[in-house]
């Protein structure tokens, strides 16, 4: 399961969800600018309150990382 926690205004969260579009890469998005629950997972799953991260089973991808991203793909 691949999750995006982001918000719609941000660009790099945006980036993330195109380029996983592009790889035809299912995903589930979490906005996180409405409640507050939602802003404590990205805590608990990052560590820190900044989005966008993009959960690919085990991995946490803090910003847009094509690189990491691959590496998490390729691994699941």
């Amino acid at each position: 399961m691949i999750k995006v926690y982001s918000v719609e205004w941000c660009g790099p969260c945006n980036k993330v969800k195109k380029y996983l579009d592009s790889k035809n890469v299912p995903y589930e998005v979490v906005t996180v600018a409405d409640a507050k629950e939602d802003r404590d997972i990205v805590l608990q799953v990052s560590g820190q309150r900044s989005v966008p991260v993009t959960t690919i089973n085990e991995h946490v991808i803090i910003g847009f990382d094509k690189e990491e991203i691959d590496k998490a793909l390729a691994e699941s």
